[in-house]
């Protein structure tokens, strides 16, 4: 997708916009004919519009060539744009995963549910935006039991204790004790609660 390639061919990086440097990235990536492709925060520090560009460009080579895309992002907008499913990490774990429109319309973890929360909407005005309480733990100190419950309004002892894993939480799957078949904790109002996710 770049204009002229025959004389681009022996360009420098710096002589490229950061949209064609991307678009180089894409083509020695797809050069070995991977059947999937780590795209880590492909479209960072680009435009709106060359984001956009990128993503339908990244959507089309790899459906003709039948490749799978995971991508890695922190943008929220891009994943509900562009990706099938999504995982949600924490602290270096898996802590929701499901289909987007699940996950984004209907997030199951609190952290989740915190990050949907901290989303301005257009129809609402609020005089400050929603954050989660607390900083994340640094990677050599993450605390027993699930690693959020410092910062996790619904908190209970076994939360502090034993660590979840993926359960059956409505569409997607969660690893919170909210979610237990045989004992769920109980869920207290939070301001992520109150907070409407509508996409």
């Amino acid at each position: 997708g770049i204009p002229a390639p025959e004389t681009r061919l022996d360009s420098y990086p710096h002589q490229f916009s950061g949209g064609m440097r991307q678009r180089v990235v894409i083509a020695l990536a797809l050069a070995a004919e991977p059947e999937l492709i780590i795209a880590d925060e492909p479209t960072t520090a680009l435009d709106v519009s060359v984001q956009a560009q990128i993503l339908a460009l990244l959507k089309r080579v790899c459906a003709e060539r039948g490749a799978a895309v995971m991508l890695v992002t922190h943008d929220m907008g891009v994943i509900a744009e562009t990706a099938d499913r999504v995982a949600v990490m924490y602290a270096g774990r898996l802590i929701e995963i499901g289909p987007v429109k699940e996950v984004i319309g209907h997030p199951r973890h609190p952290y989740t549910e915190g990050l949907m929360a901290s989303i301005p909407g257009l129809a609402e005005r609020r005089e400050r935006l929603y954050q989660i309480e607390g900083a994340m733990p640094r990677l050599a100190a993450i605390p027993p039991g699930c690693a959020f419950n410092p910062r996790c309004p619904h908190a209970a002892e076994r939360c502090r204790t034993e660590r979840p894993e993926l359960l059956p939480a409505g569409g997607s799957r969660a690893a919170c004790w909210l979610h237990d078949p045989d004992n769920p904790l109980p869920r207290r109002a939070s301001a992520g609660d109150t907070q409407e996710v509508a996409r």
